[in-house]
């Protein structure tokens, strides 16, 4: 193969990393893919609560684009709970919350069977390399 090639194969392998790097910051705003960071999420879930769904992408947050973590929580208890979740990265940020966010004097937590999902900021401006997700039951 001669030079010329070699600059035509460099430039179309330069134009498919561009498109795709375009692609991927197109998307902000929906959940990203949990390939990235699939083998490095920890869960230590309380007995009577189920994740079954956690979601990351970046959305605008105090004025920057900031890493947001959605979660499922669902009770799998025969009584109605009320969780705190915290979700830690490893590069440092956390955040987390209560499930639900407040009490209502009719409902005092997610009643058995039901499921809620809240999204948490998190003042990270990048994907993580993992995150750990802890869910403890409220007495």
């Amino acid at each position: 193969m001669g030079m010329k090639n070699y600059r035509w194969m460099i430039g179309l392998l330069a134009v498919v990393i561009t498109g795709g790097l375009l692609t991927a910051c197109a998307t902000t705003g929906k959940p990203a893919a949990d390939t990235g960071i699939a083998p490095n999420i920890t869960y230590q879930v309380a007995d009577s609560a189920q994740v079954t769904k956690v979601a990351y992408y970046f959305k605008e947050y105090k004025g920057a684009e900031r890493l947001h973590m959605e979660l499922t929580i669902k009770n799998v208890s025969q009584e109605q709970k009320r969780y705190r979740v915290h979700i830690f990265l490893p590069e440092g940020p956390a955040a987390g919350g209560f499930y639900p966010l407040k009490v209502k004097q009719d409902a005092k937590g997610i009643a058995p069977g039901e499921a809620l999902t809240q999204a948490f900021p998190m003042f990270h401006h990048q994907l993580p390399s993992g995150f750990t997700i802890v869910v403890k039951e409220l007495g």
